[in-house]
């Protein structure tokens, strides 16, 4: 079993002397949750949860599945399933095309280069020198439900957490007290001068205890015995995808180029381990949950979605990091049920988008399959369009299943952009692993009701989003990745999502579930106003 960080140690010990009073408080539920936990896991396809369900603890996912509301059949309902529009999404209980982010990044006409979802020029990261982490929730567009909490009560702290910028700004919001991300240059947790000047003096102690150096020098070994583990093939004497062992990724100390790498921990389960534990210092040290008003912190998993990107969706690797996932929660759940108790947190539980199998997954099983390779699509798109309007730059990005055509050259030669568009995507729709090629023109003036052409409309935000967007046949990719998102697709789509503690009913829910209705049930039970773009309605078999 994995060990008990040194911090785990010192918090159990603080809670087991102080945690008297707490357990003669009410057993029962107040008007309103004390505390709000928001954990979002990378790249969780909802299978996982049945696949491996074996080899769970008791305390950890097992417990918001078997004693909170449930949802079977949660899903995303736009295209390009990746990490930031999904976020965004859980947070707004909107879709991209209401709320703004519509990709991780996108081809940003007027500075005629790519545009982050988090990144703005304009901030400065605080205690930190790396222009990297200038960031800030300025692209996004639409408020979210921790934004109207501190609406709703200005003394309530709204917080978010991960290991990069974009899950802890965009689940927390405009509004929020602070978001809080790991710098790979330093190793320690920063922020943005959009939300402060300084360092809270907690989160200085917290780095100069320097507790990332005990995941550093940690080992990646099996966390069960090798014939345990779902991937491992009995009678072959091997795990899948041709690993010849359970030693993992990491045999030794965490490094790059012989030094101790910060940006090698996010590839490893022990970043996960250092969230949870700044997490928990977090609530501790900003009391949250022990006033009269709702508090909120928003924690973001990402080590399995770095792990699947790296070794495959059902590697040894990303079963492991699936159960180190599930001790992490028990190890949360402990904690806050001991913090505030069961009857006054609300948790929240779910992921930022699925995966797809990999390519020699795919192929072993005969399933349809294929990488769509963009680079020598742009070549032939180039030269199509060279030989129908003439030698001209005509494409200036093509980015995450979305062409952006040069509007200037396409206006200087007396073009109807419409029409260009309509030739391009037909173009487009003839190369191999294509399903639909739709132009903006026809996304910003029809209305799709379902099928994929609603999960692209859904996708698309005229003023961010391509000429063109592009979606693939059922199995093909943009790359060779062992493990890739960013389709409309089940194994995209279906993710899974859980609500447990204060007034939530214990039952399995059947009936189908958007993500974005996630933000409206958080505000139909709190009674904040609901988010100002969303879409989503609150779910009937957890607010009844």
């Amino acid at each position: 079993m994995m060990k008990c960080s040194v911090l785990h140690f010192a918090l159990a010990v603080s809670f087991a002397i102080s945690q008297v009073s707490v357990f003669a408080q009410k057993a029962l539920p107040g008007d309103k949750p004390k505390l709000i936990v928001q954990v979002v896991v990378g790249q969780l396809r909802s299978d996982y949860l049945l696949r491996f369900k074996n080899n769970l603890s008791d305390e950890g996912i097992k417990t918001l599945m078997t004693e909170g509301a449930f949802c079977q059949n949660a899903r995303y309902s736009h295209l390009l399933t990746q990490t930031a529009p999904g976020l965004a999404s859980i947070a707004t209980g909107a879709v991209p095309a209401q709320h703004g982010i519509p990709s991780d990044k996108w081809y940003d006409r007027a500075q005629n280069g790519m545009q982050e979802a988090c990144t703005d020029l304009r901030v400065t990261p605080v205690e930190s020198s790396n222009d990297n982490l200038k960031k800030s929730p300025k692209h996004l567009l639409a408020s979210t439900f921790g934004d109207e909490l501190k609406l709703l009560e200005k003394e309530s702290k709204v917080i978010g957490i991960s290991m990069a910028p974009e899950e802890a700004i965009l689940l927390s919001g405009h509004n929020s007290n602070a978001a809080y991300w790991l710098d790979e240059m330093s190793g320690k947790f920063v922020s943005s001068s959009y939300y402060m000047q300084q360092l809270p003096q907690w989160v200085q102690e917290f780095n100069q205890k320097k507790f990332i150096g005990a995941y550093l020098n940690r080992s990646w070994e099996g966390i069960l015995p090798k014939p345990k583990y779902v991937a491992y093939e009995k009678g072959k004497n091997k795990v899948a995808e041709g690993t010849e062992s359970l030693h993992l990724a990491a045999a030794g100390p965490i490094k790059k180029n012989g030094k101790p790498s910060y940006e090698k921990l996010r590839e490893t389960p022990y970043s996960d381990n250092l969230v949870n534990d700044f997490a928990i210092s977090a609530i501790v040290n900003e009391n949250m949950g022990n006033n009269d008003v709702t508090d909120m912190i928003t924690i973001y998993f990402g080590a399995m979605r770095n792990i699947g990107n790296r070794y495959g969706a059902l590697s040894v690797e990303l079963e492991d990091a699936f159960y180190r996932t599930d001790q992490n929660l028990k190890h949360l759940i402990k904690f806050l049920t001991a913090h505030v108790g069961k009857s006054n947190l609300l948790l929240v539980f779910t992921s930022d988008h699925g995966a797809n199998l990999s390519q020699r997954q795919l192929a072993n099983a005969n399933m349809p399959r294929g990488v769509f390779d963009h680079n020598k699509a742009l070549v032939l798109l180039r030269s199509y369009m060279n030989i129908v309007y003439g030698k001209g730059d005509w494409i200036k990005s093509f980015s995450q299943k979305q062409i952006f055509l040069n509007h200037t050259l396409i206006e200087d030669s007396n073009l109807r952009l419409s029409e260009v568009q309509e030739r391009a995507a037909s173009f487009v729709l003839q190369f191999s692993g294509v399903a639909n090629a739709v132009t903006a023109h026809t996304l910003a003036n029809t209305t799709f009701a379902a099928g994929a052409m609603r999960y692209m409309q859904n996708s698309f935000f005229q003023k961010r989003s391509g000429d063109i967007i592009v979606n693939l046949e059922p199995g093909w990719t943009e790359t060779s990745s062992k493990a890739a998102a960013n389709s409309a697709y089940s194994y995209d789509t279906h993710v899974p999502l859980a609500f447990y503690g204060w007034r939530v009913k214990r039952k399995a829910i059947a009936a189908p579930v958007d993500i974005t209705d996630i933000a409206p049930t958080l505000s139909l039970l709190v009674g904040t106003a609901l988010p100002n773009a969303a879409s989503g309605k609150a779910i009937a078999e957890i607010v009844e």
